[in-house]
Formats: C-alpha cells, structure tokens, sequence
C-alpha cells in the first residue's frame, strides 16, 4: 500500500466561514472603476478582487476572499455576483472606512464613495462550509469556486494548534518541534524555526523555513473532499531586491502575506505593498505596515520576511525531504483526528510495469529505428568550435561504426558514413561562441548546399549557461544565448536540433594511472565500468571500482563517462523520429493501435514591438505513435502538421512547428475559443487511419476546461477528445493523466516494505497502484516514482530519507543543508472513456509508456506519445518569449527609421 499526503473528510467537517454577498449593483460598479497605478512606475491595472482582498486582509489579521458565486469557473470575473468570504465578522464601521479608503486610492484622490455603501447592504451571514457542496453522494461533488481556498483556511488552522515533532537523535534534545503560524492565505509558517546555510566562495549566508500549503482537491469517483497538503522548504530573501512576497507578523498569532512592488527614490529603489494595503491600515488608524529596509530584512529578527523571488542560487538547497513527509503525514492524521479524516492511500495491483531495455539506440537496431522518419538517409550534422567539443561529439557517435578507428579519418565539411542509414558531417562555426547577435543567414548560408540530400538534425555547441549570474569583479556579463534564433533557422529548413554544452578539456592522468586508464578504455572493459555506474561513490563524489584481487581492496578511478554528449546524441535521435524495438518489447500489445498524445498550453504574449504580454494563445501539439504487436515490425512516430492538414513523420513534423507562430489565434480555454480547439482535434484525429483503434492520452490539468468530461465532477460524462468520431465504429478511448503536483497526492510511503529503519520511508516501486471509491466503485491508478538523483547518484542522494533539515549530524550540516532534498512523485491514472478496452489494461498501457522511455533511462512523468509532444512545445523558438509577430514588428520599425 501506498500511502499519501492527502486526506479524505465529509464536507460537514469543515466547519464555518462568514458571508457577504455581493449584488449585481456592485459588479456593475465594480466593473466601471478606473484603471489605477499603485507607484509611479507601475503600470496602469484593471482593479482585481484581488486587490481589495489584499487590503481588507491587512485591516482585519484574517483571511479574505472576494470570487465570484459560482459552480462553475465564470468567462469574466465580474460578469457575475461575487461573495466576500472571510473566518470572522468584520466590524461594520472598520469594514466601510476601509473599502471607501481603498476605492479613493484606485480612484487617484476622488472620494466617489460608490463600493462601501454597496456592500453596506450586503446582509452578511454564517453558514457551514459543507451546505455549499452539491452531489457528493454521487461522488461527484460540486462546490463555488471560493470554496475551495476557504475550506483550506479551516483545515490549516486545526492543523496550526499542533506542534510538529521530528525525532532525532543527533539533535541536541533529540528532535525539534516545529510550532506553526498561520498567514493570511492559510499556509502555515514555522516562523520561529530559520535555518541557516553559508558558502565560502563566494561568500554568503542564506535561511529559510518550513511552510505548509493546503489544497482542497476532489478524487475520481469519491464523495468526500479531499485536503492536500503541500510541504516546502521556502528560502527567504536578504534583500529586497525583486522579491514578490512579503511576510509580516501582526500581533501574537497572525501572519499578513503580502504582494510586494518596488518604487524609485531619491536614494535608489524601496519596497512597498501593493494594492494600497499600507494605506489603507493607516487610513483606519491601526498600526502601520513597514516593510523596513535591506538592512533589517537580512537580520531574520524582525517582524518582516520575504521570499526569495524565483529560482536562483542559494546556500540551502530546496525540498523537505521523504522523512519530513513522513513524519509530516503521521502528525496531521493525529492533529486531525477530530475531523475524522482518512489518509488517500493506494493498493497494489498485478500490474508490475518493467524496462527491458536502457541505454541509447545499438548499431545493430539504428536503422530499423530511423525508418519510420520516411528518409533512406539521415544526417548529423555536428557544429562545433572548440576542439574539444568535436572530440566529445566524435567519442559519441564512434558506437555506430563497424570499426571504431574509421573516426580518425574524419574531416570537416563531408559525410562521414555509420550505418548504412546514417552519415555524420562536421563542421566548425567560430559564430556559435560569439557574445553579440549573429547575422545568422549568412553564417547558415551553407546549409542551401544540403537541403533535399539526407533528413537533418544538427547537434550544436553552446556556451550559454542557464543559470544566469551576476557580474563581479573581473567577470564578463552572461553572453548572448543563440539557441532561440538557431532552432528557428534550422526549423525553417525542415531541420530539427539539439545542442550540446561546451566544456573545459579535463586535465590528463597521471603517469602511473595511464596503464590502467587506457586498459579500463577497452570496449569490453568500458561496458563493465558502466554496469557499475550505480554501485558506489566515495566522500568526494569521485566514482570508484572494487578490486577484489588478493583479498585487497584498493579503489581505482573509473574513466570519465561524457554522459551530456550521450544523451543529448539520444535526444536527438528522438528527435529525428528514431524508435528502436524497445518499445514493442516493454509495451506490449495484441492488435496496431495508434496512440495519441494530444498536448495542450496557454502562453502570454505581447501583440506589441515593446512592453508586457496582453494576450494568450493556446499552443496545440499532438502526436501519433503507431504501433503494432509484432515486436519485428517497427513502431513509427508522426505529428499533425496544421499548416498542410496532415500527419508527418516527427522531424518534419516539429520543423513545420517551430518554423511558424506557436500559438493559434483566437484558441483559448473558454468560451468560443475552447470550441475551436475541439473542432481543430476533431479535423486532426478525423485523418488518421480509420480502421485502427485509438488511444488518446490528454494532459487532465492543461484539457479539462475544454472537455468537460475529464474534470471529476462530470467524469465520462461531458464533451471528450475524439468526439463524433466513431462513425466507421473504431475504438476511441481516452487516457486522462495529471501529474499536477497541487493535485495528485504525493506518495509518502510504502508501508508494507521491510525495512531496517522503521521511521524512513520506502521509495515507490515498479508495480501500478490503484484506488477505487466506496459506494460509486470508481478506479483510479497511481504510478508513484523517486527521481534519479534520489535513486543513486551521489552520497547525499537519499540524505531526505534518513534525516530531516533539524537532525542532520554535526559533521554533515554544511554538505547536506546546501543540497537540494528530493521528494517522491506521482502520475494519476483515469481512464474516463475506455470504449472497447478494460480500463486497467489502458491504465496499465499509460503505465508501461511511462516506465520505458526512448531517449531516458529513468521514468518519465507522461507516457510516451504525451512526453514527445510536450518536448516539441519546449523546443519551439517562442516557448514562453517574444513572437514572431512582435519581431515582424520591431524589424519594420527598424526599416521605418
């Protein structure tokens, strides 16, 4: 059984909250308030709900809530009655001189005094949370949308009266009890509980806390609601630079959580909040919000805490760790005990899923595999610039020759042959490293001379660093990062690509090792040396070998495996639409099938040459892996291309992507934008092959608004992909997986697995976990997984599960409090229309398509076909940055001047 940080209680537990409805009159007045700056620098803002929750919120110490009433997500937020929602009545005098100090400063100044006597009117009442829930004992339960953020309210505070303890021996008291604060958002904060990391080079200190989210979510199938609760590690910001979040502590047990802008001052930049919520506490004549300064923000011993904004290096690593989980989940099951609540939990079934083969695409299985990319012949082309990185690229390919001394032989500027299918060439680009922008077209001028000879993908060195830093002393800036503009040059002829680090030539051997370096470099040898890759490593993460000889044991290096040239060589393979057997032997199947991954995303973008996104459009990619059960018969990947209406072979398929705009104009997930969406499905599923059933696998978070039939409370019940298509009588079935981790219960713990330590927990393993509802008899299944650095690499891979951050020993501290703690994770199985097929076996379909990847060794998170095109998506030139609508826009500007 596995076990999860969810939990299951009847929507009458929940308690109470107090209510002011909100009329039509107050929407409509609400709806003709100006557009308002809250700095100079700001930006004029339509006024949000939001906003004047925010600012009630920093009047009352409690939590605020203004939405819409409504059961279903409206298409306009102010087209509807709202209700205010809060845990305790508001003194009506407080009430009115807040929203009319509010209202003024949206309003610059103009005391119109329109929103206060409106919601003077409003006849406030107490009602339980649980009488708003509708259809639970279909076990498909409906609730307003401001539902479910009140509910987590209640939760939290029952769970905020209880200290956490965490067992440890090496702790001085041998453990440490965490006590909880609660913000106005309902997220607990061990205020009182900062832990602190340093670095010497450069030299830094950094802290953090513990804080705990709550997430109201529903299950497939179940009647009651269920809490989810979500624990992280949050680092917490020494300056106020960028920070977005403020914490300040209001009294003795109140945490006001608070949006955070910036605004210049005669002496540089100063914090403040925004929607007015300082101004309007001092309008009402309670004690001021002051954020402070860098100064006392870095001391830790204010009353004022900010988050540090966004991914960034830091001293303490991220994560809890599983043992946290743990002990987490156990204490909320006691804490909660009142309410009755029962831990989601999931049985094994007889699904073991299995991986038969690892490792990249062999010599002997390349061809067969690249011949559903619809080419006799299939390039790589490797641009490079510095030596080294040619070397690493050539050492990669050397697998694919029959004689691995012909790539001695190879010189630039002509195809080098390695199968019979497949050519390299090279070619040396000095552009590639430049720091400035490239006339690309110029540079790129010799790819005319290979357009028509060989399907290409080109593998590209780079020198852009993701992880940006800041300039010191002495240091360049970030350089320009071409990867943008190479992958649109090369979609635009029909090429797809991947690109390839560039590294520092590591420093030769020493004389006594050669001998042994050079005998471990056999072929042989070198596939002993990676069956070993898992076994062991010692203090300094240096890989090492057992030698057994004479009963000594003496350890010896292992040579250097270029494990991002190897796999980035296997991406690119996948990319050209190579798929080997591995999938026929691990997946199998008793009739064709043609498996669907139909991959669904909003993106913002700016419809101006300058200035921030004002509009979203709806990126839409599907592919298709046609299958069959001879294992001999090669499987083939395809992708619709909606510029010629057709399915292509998957390069040529993500080149005619990436060579135009990524999104579909006047797609969207509401309204008659989700109707275009269906209908663009409906005509790409329509031309696919009609005699050969369907599978569709469907990202359940990204599709739901725009089939209904996916979402729990009308599952199989509403509108679903494939839709009006069963006219010649096929099979359509759809798979709904979510991997939301908000959503899906995160596994805890294996509870029937042997175990030295009783109080760490059990990684997940490979077997298909299920959970069926009492009284509906609705199934839903669970692949539970630990991410590969969790599973092996490096010392400190598991340290989560043996320790908490509170109890790591003395002599450990500073190794582990800087590495980042993993937690398990989950894919939620729902088969909402299986049509022909029992929904375990597509479940187990989904499962095994999760387990054995093409390009990974480890699991990834959707299955195949769902995973391929959502790795076309993040490969398109505009995923998430400027269109090529505002480039058309600056370029004309540009001729214009």
């Amino acid at each position: 059984m596995l076990t999860t940080l969810a939990y299951l209680l009847d929507p009458e537990r929940l308690g109470s909250a107090v209510f002011y409805p909100l009329s039509e009159d107050f929407a409509q007045a609400w709806s003709e308030l100006p557009r308002f700056r809250d700095s100079d620098n700001a930006k004029p803002l339509r006024p949000a709900y939001a906003g004047l929750a925010t600012a009630l919120s920093a009047v009352t110490n409690q939590p605020v809530v203004i939405m819409p009433d409504t059961l279903d997500q409206p298409e306009d937020d102010l087209a509807v009655p709202a209700v205010l929602v809060t845990t305790a009545s508001i003194e009506p005098r407080l009430l009115t001189r807040a929203v009319r100090s509010w209202e003024r400063h949206i309003r610059g100044g103009a005391d119109d005094n329109v929103l206060a006597p409106l919601l003077a009117q409003s006849e406030k009442y107490e009602r339980a949370l649980g009488s708003f829930v509708e259809n639970a004992d279909s076990g498909r339960p409906r609730a307003p949308q401001w539902f479910y953020k009140v509910a987590a309210w209640n939760f939290a505070a029952t769970i905020a009266k209880t200290s956490l303890h965490l067992p440890g021996a090496s702790a001085p008291s041998g453990g440490q009890r965490l006590n909880w604060l609660m913000d106005t958002k309902g997220s607990l904060l061990a205020w009182d509980h900062i832990l602190e990391g340093k670095t010497e080079r450069p030299a830094r200190v950094g802290y953090a806390m513990h804080k705990l989210d709550f997430r109201v979510i529903t299950l497939p199938g179940e009647s009651r609601i269920g809490i989810h609760v979500l624990p992280t590690f949050s680092r917490l910001a020494t300056h106020w630079a960028s920070t977005r979040t403020a914490f300040v502590v209001r009294g003795k047990d109140t945490v006001l959580r608070l949006p955070v802008g910036h605004r210049r001052t005669d002496e540089g930049w100063e914090p403040y909040t925004r929607n007015f919520a300082a101004q309007v506490v001092e309008a009402c004549k309670l004690e001021a919000i002051d954020l402070g300064t860098n100064e006392t923000l870095a001391t830790m011993e204010g009353p004022v805490r900010a988050l540090v904004p966004g991914p960034t290096e830091h001293p303490l690593g991220k994560g809890t760790g599983t043992r946290f989980n743990l002990y987490l989940a156990n204490h909320i099951k006691k804490a909660a005990a009142k309410l009755g609540v029962e831990q989601v939990a999931y049985e094994r079934t007889d699904v073991e899923v299995t991986r038969t083969t690892e490792g990249p695409v062999v010599r002997e299985d390349l061809d067969q595999a690249l011949s559903g990319t619809g080419h006799d012949q299939v390039r790589v082309l490797a641009l490079y610039d510095d030596e080294y990185t040619r070397e690493r690229m050539i050492t990669a390919l050397t697998p694919y020759l029959e004689e691995p001394a012909q790539a001695a032989d190879w010189d630039d500027n002509h195809d080098h042959q390695l199968t019979e299918r497949l050519f390299v060439r090279l070619h040396r680009m000095p552009a590639l490293v430049s720091p400035t922008p490239v006339d690309w077209d110029v540079e790129l001028a010799f790819l005319s001379d290979l357009d028509g000879t060989a399907l290409t993908g080109v593998w590209v060195e780079t020198i852009w660093n993701p992880r940006k830093r800041t300039p010191r002393r002495g240091q360049t800036p970030d350089r320009y990062d071409p990867k943008r503009d190479l992958r649109r040059h090369f979609h635009r002829r029909g090429m797809v690509s991947q690109f390839i680090a560039q590294l520092p030539r590591p420093k030769p051997p020493k004389l006594e090792d050669a001998a042994e370096a050079t005998q471990a470099l056999d072929p042989q040898a070198l596939e002993v040396e990676l069956e070993l890759l898992a076994q062991a490593e010692n203090a300094n993460g240096e890989t090492a070998i057992e030698d057994n000889a004479d009963g000594a044991k003496p350890k010896r290096t292992r040579p250097r495996v270029d494990y991002p040239a190897i796999n980035g060589l296997r991406d690119l393979f996948l990319r050209l639409g190579a798929v080997d057997g591995r999938l026929a032997h691990g997946v199998p199947l008793d009739r064709p099938m043609i498996l669907v991954g139909l991959h669904l995303r909003q993106q913002r973008v700016s419809t101006k040459a300058f200035g921030a996104a004002n509009k979203t459009q709806m990126v839409e990619v599907l592919t298709a892996l046609h299958t069959h059960p001879d294992p001999q018969q090669p499987w083939r990947m395809e992708m619709y291309n909606r510029h010629t209406h057709s399915w292509q072979p998957l390069p040529q398929g993500e080149s005619a992507f990436g060579a135009g705009p990524i999104g579909m104009e006047g797609h969207a997930r509401h309204k008659e934008g989700a109707g275009l969406v269906r209908e663009h499905v409906k005509a790409a599923l329509r031309i696919l092959p009609a005699q050969t059933p369907l599978v569709i696998f469907v990202d359940t978070e990204a599709c739901r608004t725009i089939w209904s039939g996916l979402q729990h409370a009308q599952l199989g019940n509403g509108p679903l992909p494939g839709d009006g298509l069963d006219d010649d009588g096929r099979p359509i079935a759809v798979v709904s997986i979510n991997t939301s981790y908000g959503e899906v219960p995160t596994p805890v713990d294996r509870s029937n697995a042997r175990r030295r330590d009783p109080e760490r927990p059990a990684a997940p393993d490979d077997w298909l976990y299920e959970r069926t509802t009492a009284g509906t008899e609705v199934t839903s299944w669970y692949l539970a997984q630990k991410s590969r650095t969790y599973d092996g690499f490096g010392q400190t891979s598991t340290n989560g599960s043996t320790c908490t951050r509170f109890t790591i020993p003395q002599e450990l501290q500073k190794a582990l409090l800087r590495k980042d703690w993993h937690s398990f994770t989950a894919t939620q199985i729902t088969v909402p229309r299986p049509d022909g097929h029992q929904p375990q076996d597509l479940a187990a379909l989904a499962a095994a398509l999760c387990h054995q990847s093409l390009a990974w060794d480890a699991r990834t998170r959707h299955p195949v076909p769902l995973h391929v095109a959502g790795a076309v998506d993040r490969n398109h030139p505009e995923y998430r940055g400027v269109s090529f609508e505002t480039e058309a826009a600056e370029e004309s500007s540009d001729d214009a001047s």
